[in-house]
């Protein structure tokens, strides 16, 4: 049984693999990952690392991997199915009946099947077609000229982002849309249209007189829209309602571009509305992304960490954003990211900024950018009057916890000195301070411990006679496989470039084969959806490959590469009929 995406996401969210594991062995924390003796072999050393923000875990010493689902299955030698059961009841859970179909029926719950989510998708695609339509309308012009001369978008930015205008009408889409076939229901649900509270019967359009924003995910899907006033509402944006379909705690807005930029320049640019980070694109920064609705989550951090670990926080300048980017630091650096803070002077935020001073006064911010520490330190100065000692105390207590965050020896030491400097005490003194917030942990002894877990010497599995005899090619498909993984949108392009029987290698063939097969039905492909086809053995080999790939970088030029080789690959001698002792023979004893 293959069971509906949002009922696997529902059942890994209630079972953290970190909790899981922790019920069967002791984990030690180091950093954002845990260690634990490996409950697979015998060790006396930890080798088991879970990593809760890609959700598996994988063993240097036995090479057991996979997610919560892989690990209970090897750990009590059940099947795919008794595990999610297993899990459900954990979670007291109900496990989906595939005769549930969904039904609208306002006011009441209902269960959104795959088929549900599809329709939603076409939707929502149809209704962007509309929204990009009415720009070009008499009626659309007010809104065209907002986007172009107010907002200074080019005619080739509003298209790359699909905006559009949502008519001064309360029910020009959705009597567009029912002309094309879809129900009511349906539009309710999809939260294109919305019923009054007083009277479910009347329904009208979710967006009036608003310039319109699709919200895209990394498939490509259109999830809904956020809707910016052209009138007097005071609700200057509305953003789309969380439903199956559509979550703003694991969302970024115009991730699906910034993900291949930040790749190359190994940094996301973060900011608060989806108008700054389009102006910011449209600029030449594409790794620009925005948390709209919502304050930073780690679900959000979660969709980031593939590709890139270094997040510049560039929030609107005043109060609101200035404690907002506090806050964001401590969860950046709490998922383990580094994170900068851009300054913004003589302007609110980056769209304002752009306007004004241009994009090549932008870039050097960047380039000027604050470090966390430097950003959270200055701005408790600026609250004291340091030149009284009662302000320069409060700011000793109040530098001292920001001081404990500091891993790097060299650092720590010199930013106690200056803090010591300012305050009129011992540096000494300062750090005393420090350690006993700590309580004696030190934290240069944790840093070294979480380099020694993430920076990965990684172990050279023994992949076999193929992988031996075509070590290029088997590289090329890693590759390959690692980028289709953490860049779904790619699929029809992979798919249509190099079909899996282009791939040299048994293993790797099934592997892309899957990954394909599942992105093009919009199903899960994550490692824990890969139990219903792969054993608890080659999952473990899944994981040890994303996790040797992952930090990388495969840029989309590194993936045409790859194809290339495969596709220029001609098949040498057979080596198929050779015994083990003719193998090792010819290649003097190796094994790959």
């Amino acid at each position: 049984m293959a069971f509906p995406p949002e009922f696997m996401e529902r059942l890994k969210a209630a079972n953290p693999i970190a909790d899981v594991v922790g019920e069967y062995v002791q984990l030690k924390r180091t950093g954002r990952d845990y260690i634990c003796l490996c409950p697979f072999h015998n060790e006396k050393t930890p080798s088991c690392h879970i990593h809760p923000d890609r959700e598996y875990f994988y063993c240097f010493g036995c090479h057991a991997g996979g997610d919560v689902i892989s690990f209970l299955m090897r750990y009590h030698n059940l099947d795919y199915m008794e595990t999610v059961k297993m899990l459900a009841e954990r979670a007291n859970i109900e496990l989906p009946d595939e005769s549930n179909n969904f039904t609208y029926q306002s006011g009441k719950q209902h269960r959104t099947t795959l088929a549900d989510k599809k329709r939603v998708f076409e939707m929502n695609r149809e209704a962007a077609r509309f929204y990009y339509r009415q720009l070009f309308t008499p009626e659309g012009k007010g809104c065209l000229n907002y986007l172009i001369n107010v907002r200074g978008l080019h005619s080739e930015t509003i298209k790359r982002y699909g905006m559009g205008f949502a008519p001064n009408s309360w029910t020009a889409l959705k009597d567009h849309m029912l002309g094309l076939g879809f129900t009511e229901q349906e539009l309710l649900y999809s939260h294109l249209i919305s019923s009054s509270q007083k009277n479910t019967k009347h329904t009208f359009d979710f967006f009036v007189n608003r310039a319109v924003f699709p919200f895209i995910d990394l498939r490509g899907n259109i999830l809904g829209f956020s809707g910016r006033t052209l009138g007097d509402d005071k609700r200057k944006y509305i953003n789309p309602i969380d439903s199956a379909f559509y979550d703003k705690n694991k969302y970024l807005f115009s991730l699906n571009i910034a993900k291949n930029a930040a790749v190359k320049s190994g940094r996301f640019i973060l900011c608060e509305g989806n108008l700054d980070v389009i102006t910011l694109v449209q600029a030449g920064f594409e790794e620009a992304v925005a948390s709209c609705g919502t304050a930073l989550t780690e679900g959000q951090l979660k969709l980031m960490n593939p590709y890139a670990k270094e997040i510049f926080i560039c929030y609107d300048s005043d109060e609101a954003g200035v404690k907002a980017t506090h806050k964001a630091i401590e969860l950046i650096r709490k998922c383990g990211f580094k994170a900068s803070v851009i300054t913004m002077k003589g302007a609110k935020d980056p769209d304002e900024y752009i306007k004004r001073f241009g994009a090549a006064a932008f870039g050097v911010l960047i380039d000027k950018a604050e470090t966390a520490l430097d950003f959270q330190l200055r701005t408790e100065r600026e609250k004291l009057d340091m030149d009284t000692q009662r302000g320069r105390f409060e700011y000793k207590d109040a530098a001292v916890p920001i001081l404990a965050a500091i891993e790097k020896q060299s650092e720590y030491e010199y930013y106690v000195g200056e803090t010591a400097r300012e305050v009129g005490v011992s540096a000494t003194a300062i750090d005393e301070e420090v350690k006993a917030l700590k309580s004696g942990r030190r934290r240069s002894e944790k840093r070294r411990e979480e380099k020694a877990v993430t920076d990965f010497s990684y172990y050279r599995e023994q992949h076999g006679a193929q992988a031996a005899l075509h070590k290029g090619e088997f590289n090329a498909e890693e590759m390959l496989i690692t980028y289709l993984y953490y860049n779904p949108d790619k699929q029809a392009y992979l798919s249509e470039r190099l079909p899996p029987e282009k791939f040299v290698t048994d293993f790797n063939r099934r592997v892309y084969s899957f990954l394909l097969e599942r992105l093009a039905e919009g199903l899960d492909h994550s490692i824990g959806s890969m139990p219903e086809v792969f054993s608890v053995e080659e999952i473990g080999r899944i994981t040890a490959l994303l996790e040797k790939r992952l930090g990388e970088g495969i840029t989309d030029e590194t993936a045409d590469e790859c194809i290339e080789s495969l596709l220029k690959y001609k098949p040498r001698q057979d080596f198929g009929s050779m015994s083990d002792d003719e193998f090792r023979a010819l290649f003097g004893g190796g094994n790959g």
